[in-house]
């Protein structure tokens, strides 16, 4: 699972570990061995990576656990599952909001989630920047510019290049507007080459749209560096290693730790979270 069971419990730091979850042979989702906390003041805290179900039932479950208890509940949900999913049928964000929500929870902290549009279906829903994780990333790297993958990145990437002090570059992806399948990806205007260039997104699942977009710029690998929010690192996500000297990415979703990319750092998000999560005790 890649889900973690916190509290605040009375004068204490985080307390890890409140529940133990299992799974009946039915294949019921359970908790046993809940932490009472008698006479302490309590507020609980799913702490989410990823999107698996598993991990929501589990959520649900230590929601109800703080509704019987009377106990507040914050879910750290820092990849919003299915931000990329809000059109069409079936409507997948709605219903992933929906669950959580279900859970009714005090706050929901969700760390630059991929769609504005996706926000709108959660309930007591705060979105943190990730550009003080990517900061903290490249640490004392310096890069002369910040590159936009495509035209969703821009704001993003405007806001780390405006945050690094640095120019921002801009790629653009060639479609078929029948198929709508990508066909190629062109710089907007030509890279200098002695240059040392941070692409910014937030997601980064088979890395086709890199491996792209690093042919675009005509560059060696030297020269590139990649920041991406929520490493899903699926498919042929491993040839990012081919194109990229420097990979960066944070611990939301549990595709940081595959394997297949090795991320040259990897930044926890909990903290940062739990910087911004409310008391509600």
């Amino acid at each position: 699972m890649t889900i973690s069971l916190k509290a605040l419990a009375g004068e204490h730091a985080t307390v890890y570990e409140v529940a133990d979850a299992f799974q009946f042979p039915g294949g019921e989702l359970h908790l046993r061995d809940i932490e009472r906390y008698d006479g302490d003041s309590v507020q609980l805290i799913a702490d989410i990576r990823g999107a698996e179900p598993e991990d929501l039932i589990t959520a649900a479950l230590y929601a109800d656990v703080a509704r019987q208890y009377n106990w507040p509940l914050v879910v750290m949900l820092p990849y919003l599952p299915a931000a990329r999913a809000d059109r069409g049928v079936p409507l997948g964000v709605s219903v992933y909001a929906n669950l959580v929500n279900g859970m009714e929870p005090d706050q929901v902290i969700c760390v630059d989630p991929h769609s504005e549009v996706a926000e709108t279906y959660y309930d007591e829903l705060l979105t943190l920047d990730a550009i003080p994780l990517l900061q903290r990333a490249i640490m004392n790297t310096k890069y002369d510019a910040v590159i936009a993958p495509d035209k969703g990145a821009v704001e993003r990437a405007m806001r780390a290049a405006k945050a690094l002090g640095v120019d921002l570059y801009r790629a653009e992806k060639v479609r078929d507007f029948g198929t709508g399948r990508i066909l190629d990806i062109a710089m907007t205007e030509k890279l200098p080459p002695s240059g040392k260039y941070l692409v910014v997104d937030d997601i980064c699942d088979g890395g086709g749209t890199f491996a792209g977009l690093a042919a675009a710029t005509g560059l060696e690998r030297n020269h590139l560096g990649i920041w991406i929010t929520h490493g899903v690192f699926s498919g042929k996500a491993s040839d990012l290693h081919a194109n990229y000297e420097w990979i960066y990415t944070t611990d939301s979703h549990p595709g940081a730790y595959r394997g297949s990319v090795r991320p040259y750092s990897t930044v926890p998000v909990y903290g940062y979270m739990f910087h911004h999560m409310k008391d509600f005790r």
